[in-house]
């Protein structure tokens, strides 16, 4: 009832919980009555999660869906109270992970990708944009006169307008001089449809280069990162990524060293010192001063 009545209807991450609900929660809950999921049935099936190897991050968002459904069954008029909300989810405070493409893995990782996904990489540390964006990008949402990418269907369901910088730009448009009568950016070349997934071609390419623990969602993160090192302002780069609000942004942005030694410099230098380092973020901050991608010649250092 979960998957058919809400999460297709309303998640466009709906396959996801399929697969969590099937895989995993079905296994240890699918003989049970909604009164024999107590608080203590749950506690139980988290620790024999943890007790497998899985991480915490999962098991929270397993028991984010099973909240769900039963906030949704107390809707329905199918039961009276929800477990969950007895059950505390575990602190995810230091697991999250901060994998950021460093220039030199760049470039190496770029001369060892096959010909479909060279491209889309490109894209992705130009713009943020996400994989299932990418993948589903038409030529109707690139307008290269005007320099200019759109992303629709979105997660946030929102489209957002990214520009596009130098590096991109002769991107898209040596593969715009190829033709093809695909309306897609990067069709799949064997069925003319969007590729369904990277993983294995990515996970390849890094292999072939020595680059480990890189997902394609890293390259999202490298983008925001890169910006932010450049000095554009946390707001600007929220509304590249699509966020609704900041604190989302700030999960995404890695300052280095370099910028944190920066910011207390400020403490210490002279006026005069101060006024020249205020300025240049100043100049860093107006309008096409700070072009957004950062990939190779166009990296913002």
């Amino acid at each position: 009832m979960y998957l058919e009545d809400y999460a297709k209807q309303n998640k466009k991450s709906w396959k996801d919980d399929q697969y969590r609900i099937e895989a995993n929660m079905n296994p240890y809950f699918k003989d049970a009555e909604l009164d024999d999921i107590t608080p203590q049935r749950i506690e139980q099936y988290r620790a024999e999660r943890l007790e497998a190897g899985v991480t915490k991050s999962t098991i929270n968002r397993e028991l984010t869906i099973l909240k769900k459904m039963f906030n949704l069954a107390i809707d329905w008029n199918l039961t009276e109270q929800n477990p969950i909300v007895k059950v505390k989810l575990f602190s995810e405070k230091g697991t999250k992970k901060e994998r950021i493409l460093k220039a030199d893995e760049e470039s190496k990782l770029l001369p060892a990708c096959p010909d479909h996904l060279k491209p889309i990489i490109i894209m992705a540390l130009n713009t943020g944009m996400r994989r299932g964006e990418i993948l589903n990008l038409r030529w109707r949402q690139v307008d290269l006169e005007r320099r200019l990418v759109t992303a629709e269907n979105t997660k946030g369901g929102q489209n957002r307008t990214i520009p596009v910088n130098g590096t991109l730009f002769h991107e898209l448009a040596r593969i715009k001089a190829q033709g093809g009568s695909s309306e897609l950016v990067f069709p799949n070349p064997r069925t003319g449809r969007p590729f369904t997934e990277l993983k294995n071609s990515f996970k390849k390419a890094c292999r072939t280069v020595g680059i480990h623990d890189l997902r394609f969602h890293d390259l999202r993160h490298t983008f925001a990162t890169r910006l932010i090192e450049g000095g554009v302002d946390i707001v600007t780069v929220k509304e590249l990524l699509g966020h609704f609000s900041v604190t989302v942004t700030q999960r995404y942005t890695h300052p280095g060293q370099l910028q944190k030694k920066l910011a207390v410099d400020l403490l210490t230098a002279k006026s005069a010192e101060k006024q020249a380092i205020l300025e240049h973020r100043r100049n860093m901050k107006e309008p096409g001063a700070v072009e957004v991608p950062v990939s190779n010649s166009d990296s913002i250092h």
